[in-house]
């Protein structure tokens, strides 16, 4: 009779198939460039899964191995930065900031969402060194950021209601982890 592997084995585990998952999308989004952002999304509700089902460090881990390697892997470096510094993160501060009344969480939200999106455009400035009259197009670009970001948190919040209320009991998860 084989032993049965400890709880904590067990995540260790699973939070490595979510990362080598989150990487695959990633890369998906590294090739077909129309799909960039579409693909960090769907890699930041991997890290939402880790925080429903793993919780304490678990999505930290994922956030951390999936951006590192994406980073050193995917052939779009773009993708992996905005992974790592919004993408990934996002999900585990909005389950923090969401303990809060919903004001105070909406202005932590954005304040992240603004800060990572001021990280993003300074280093892709420096580093694909663009001329500072293509950088003009900054307030543009956080306008109409703004608005993408809170009808993004309103889908991932409703992904993430359906996770909880239908998907998980359908397809019994909860035993897995």
């Amino acid at each position: 009779m084989r032993a049965k592997p400890s709880s904590q084995a067990r995540k260790v585990a699973i939070a490595a198939l979510i990362s080598a998952l989150g990487v695959v999308i990633l890369y998906i989004g590294s090739i077909i460039t129309v799909l960039d952002l579409t693909t960090i999304a769907a890699a930041s509700m991997l890290v939402v899964l880790a925080v429903i089902e793993l919780g304490g460090a678990f999505p930290w881990l994922v956030w951390a191995v999936t951006g590192i390697l994406a980073l050193l892997l995917l052939p779009n470096k773009e993708v992996s930065m905005f992974y790592l510094l919004f993408g990934g993160p996002y999900p585990i501060f909005k389950a923090m900031f969401e303990r809060y009344h919903p004001v105070v969480s909406w202005i932590l939200k954005l304040s992240f969402f603004n800060t990572s999106l001021l990280f993003i455009i300074t280093a892709v400035a420096y580093i694909i060194n663009v001329p500072e009259t293509e950088l003009d197009f900054r307030l543009i670009i956080f306008a109409v950021g703004n608005a993408v970001f809170v009808l993004y948190d309103a889908a991932a919040s409703k992904i993430i209601a359906f996770y909880l209320v239908k998907l998980r009991r359908m397809l019994r998860l909860g035993s897995y982890f």
